[in-house]
């Protein structure tokens, strides 16, 4: 159900999450419909913009969807990886090299910062290559990833 609730906010017009997602509890006006949205923004005026709809190319999804791949070889996680990764070239790809933040994930034709992130490189792109990779590249039971994404071998007394 994590995972789940991780690649809804993915339910976006450009397909990436933003960067807060605020989640409905019961009573809300259209909580049995909406279970969360991003704060700040006006469902009347797409063109205004909530720091809480950024999104700077965060791991998290993918390292998830990475991590229940490599437990359970279910699909739907290369499956839901694959419409990340595919949103992320379409949104962030800078044509002249590398990859940027944007400021609307609702908006298809979203303003861009000139910022990439180092997690960036260090995390999502790794998660997203090991997603799609045999499971004999960093085996789980020989290796742990740190917080930052570096691939720690399992030391045995």
């Amino acid at each position: 159900e994590i995972i789940k609730t991780c690649v809804e906010t993915h339910n976006t017009a450009t397909g990436l999450s933003p960067e807060i997602a605020h989640f409905k509890t019961p009573g809300e006006p259209d909580a049995d419909f909406v279970d969360w949205y991003i704060k700040g923004l006006d469902p009347l005026d797409p063109g205004t913009l909530s720091f809480d709809a950024r999104y700077i190319l965060r791991p998290e999804t993918v390292e998830s969807l990475f991590l229940a791949w490599r437990q359970t070889g279910d699909p739907k996680y290369r499956a839901q990886g694959w419409k990340i990764f595919e949103a992320i070239e379409k949104y962030t790809k800078v044509e002249s090299g590398g990859y940027t933040s944007i400021l609307h994930v609702n908006s298809t034709h979203t303003p861009r910062e000139d910022k990439m992130e180092t997690f960036f490189l260090s995390e999502t792109l790794k998660y997203l290559y090991l997603l799609f990779s045999d499971a004999s590249t960093l085996p789980l039971d020989q290796y742990v990833f740190n917080t930052e994404g570096h691939p720690l071998p399992i030391f045995q007394p």
